[in-house]
């Protein structure tokens, strides 16, 4: 029976610290190979969208704003906390995320739980994905292409806990030959 405690409590605690299901572990594919990536470091900013409409009938031009969001996620130790820098070596791989937050937001609504999706209308939408890796001296992006009005891309985002310091979220995104599948946590940039 006591071997059953330490074993339980055992257990309870590498949980609680991350050591079992925790944290933060990514599935990516690029070019149809699978790539490994160790998240190490990663970056946040918060800017405003803006959308115009075409004049209609009455020739006004309409828009609307909503914050825009973006995550980096990198597998390797960044030497700048406030933004992750460009990548300079041949091991290095950025993995990026970007969504669009609620109408009517501005660049002070924090992260906010819920699912963004890809092909969404306008709001609450998911709207960048990337892989960048480093080779030949360059960067090259692997870009899933969300920015169009018909993104070939299937998947969601979906933000779970939101802290004063952190966003952790799941993502599943597949297109063609490359993907993300799995679950993060970064750090909160404050400006």
């Amino acid at each position: 029976m006591k071997k059953l405690i330490i074993i339980t409590m055992c257990a309870l605690f590498a949980v609680a610290c991350g050591g079992a299901g925790g944290g933060s572990s990514l599935a990516v594919k690029s070019g149809g190979k699978d790539v490994k990536f160790d998240i190490k470091g990663s970056s946040t900013y918060i800017s405003v969208m803006t959308y115009t409409e075409k004049p209609t009938g009455d020739g006004v031009v309409r828009a609307s704003r909503g914050t825009s969001y973006s995550i980096d996620l990198v597998n390797f130790e960044p030497n700048d906390t406030v933004k992750v820098k460009p990548l300079t070596a041949d091991s290095q791989i950025r993995v990026h995320f970007g969504f669009v937050g609620e109408e009517n937001s501005d660049e002070k609504a924090p992260f906010k739980v819920g699912t963004y999706t890809v092909g969404a209308e306008r709001w609450n939408k998911f709207d960048g994905a990337s892989i960048t890796t480093f080779a030949d001296g360059k960067e090259k992006a692997d870009d899933f292409g969300l920015m169009s009005s018909t993104p070939s891309a299937k998947g969601q985002l979906k933000i779970t806990a939101v802290t004063a310091d952190s966003v952790s979220g799941e993502v599943d995104i597949t297109d063609k030959d490359r993907s993300i599948k799995g679950s993060f946590t970064a750090k909160i940039v404050k400006k």
